[in-house]
């Protein structure tokens, strides 16, 4: 899948999502993000409700961090930082324009706008996958942040 695919099978996207934690396996060629994402909605018992999951990146390519904000409180202080993110377009950073040349043709790619530190996080790779952490399918369910 891609990234958009995923996000268009997800409630509320990534759109007030927060990132837990991240893992890259340089030997296995995929990077693993846990994440809180928003699947509350207007009208729902619990508009505000949130559900873990993992987003899987296979065979990445690229895997770029913006340096924080100086100007931010960036330090997390045991929390997760909380994103929302879109499709990567040339022009958003020179670094990563840069790299776009050499990454394969077919690679999907997007960024994650990391707001406690006014800063973005650049993925490239062959896939991605989404799975909720409690082996339900897509869509709202009991769930808590």
């Amino acid at each position: 899948m891609t990234f958009e695919e995923i996000k268009q099978e997800l409630p509320n996207g990534f759109h007030d999502a927060a990132i837990r934690n991240i893992s890259v396996d340089f030997e296995g060629r995929f990077i693993i993000i846990g994440m809180d994402l928003h699947v509350g909605v207007h009208g729902s018992p619990d508009p505000e409700r949130y559900r873990a999951g993992t987003l899987r990146v296979a065979s990445p390519y690229l895997f770029f961090m913006e340096a924080p904000d100086p100007d931010y409180p960036f330090v997390p202080n045991g929390s997760s930082v909380n994103v929302d993110g879109d499709s990567v377009r040339i022009g958003q950073n020179a670094d990563v324009d840069r790299l776009l040349p050499v990454v394969p043709q077919n690679a999907i790619l997007y960024r994650f706008f990391l707001e406690e530190w006014n800063s973005f996080l650049y993925l490239a790779g062959a896939s991605a996958e989404f799975s909720w952490d409690d082996g339900g399918s897509f869509g709202p369910v009991n769930a808590s942040r």
